[in-house]
């Protein structure tokens, strides 16, 4: 649990880890550089579970969290940030499935938001089941207050890297291009939204991060960089589409498919499988809607195997209704 001045929510934080059905755990709790009350009320709780670490001074998430690297002793590493509430079988669960499937080094799940006067929104952050890794192209499938991962494999990988605001999503990548990953269709803690979330105050740098990140992910599967796949790649990352680049996200698909191929980054078959589930995703969507015959067969990417007559049946229709 990195903490920086949270004195409003930790203790809630604290106790919703203290309280867990499965009890044998360190909470490992670093202070880093709070000006308020954090650290006085971390060091009221009487439970030798507890270890408060102090940084020197204001050091940010990334050096925080990556004091991990020394400090975890136990073979798996948990992450609740200090303004979330973990349920109560949260590590239970999550123990148990990593238990239970030895090749997987990362698992995450759902998310219930609420405020920050603890009230429920009845908002979820629903996680994907299926194809986790391949989620990754398009989106983050964690929600990173809710993964727990192998401690081998976060040193492995050397922990988080400099991308400040998207920390947790590149450490996701990285280690799904080493292990496997998967999240469970459980919902493990209470994430919560105000004004101070980080990701909504650094919006710049988070967008800045996620570029550099998606023409990482770009160069692992073989497309060569070009600044036009890239910025395409980021619309769809961010779901800021444009009709305009309709025949452009079709070929940028197209390229990812041919360098795929090669590479076999991913299994080709579901690879391909998953890019035009995507863009079927893209015509129906809400900015787009051109679920058309025009752009249903288009598809570069279409194979008689996922041909759908449902699917064929509603763009048919579309095509009436626009004629």
């Amino acid at each position: 649990m990195a903490a920086y001045n949270q004195a409003n929510y930790i203790e809630q934080s604290i106790n919703s880890i203290l309280t867990q059905s499965f009890s044998d755990f360190e909470l490992i709790v670093v202070n880093d550089g709070s000006t308020d009350h954090t650290a006085a009320i971390v060091d009221s709780f009487n439970d030798s579970r507890i270890r408060l670490v102090y940084n020197d001074g204001n050091k940010g998430l990334i050096y925080t969290r990556n004091r991990l690297l020394t400090l975890a002793r136990g073979e798996y590493i948990a992450i609740l940030d200090a303004d979330d509430i973990a349920h109560s079988d949260r590590l239970k669960i999550q123990y148990h499935f990593l238990l239970a499937n030895p090749e997987i080094a990362l698992c995450g799940g759902h998310a219930s938001i609420i405020d920050d006067q603890n009230n429920k929104t009845g908002d979820k952050l629903m996680v994907p089941i299926n194809y986790v890794d391949l989620f990754m192209l398009f989106g983050n499938p964690f929600v990173n207050s809710t993964t727990m991962f192998k401690t081998s494999a976060f040193i492995s990988i050397n922990g988080y890297q400099n991308y400040s605001i998207s920390e947790d999503f590149d450490l996701f990548i990285r280690m799904s291009e080493k292990y496997k990953v998967a999240n469970l269709d459980n919902t493990l803690i209470d994430y919560r939204i105000h004004s101070n979330n980080t990701s909504t105050l650094n919006t710049d740098t988070r967008l800045a991060n996620e570029r550099k990140i998606i023409s990482h992910i770009q160069e692992r599967i073989g497309l060569l960089y070009n600044e036009r796949w890239l910025n395409l790649h980021v619309e769809l990352f961010n779901w800021t589409l444009n009709k305009k680049h309709l025949n452009d996200y079709l070929l940028l698909f197209y390229e990812l498919t041919l360098a795929n191929n090669i590479s076999k980054r991913y299994n080709p078959e579901i690879f391909n499988r998953y890019l035009f589930n995507k863009w079927i995703a893209i015509l129906t969507s809400n900015q787009i809607s051109e679920f058309t015959l025009k752009w249903y067969l288009k598809s570069k990417i279409l194979e008689t195997t996922y041909f759908s007559f449902k699917k064929f049946r509603r763009a048919f229709k579309n095509s009436i209704k626009k004629f």
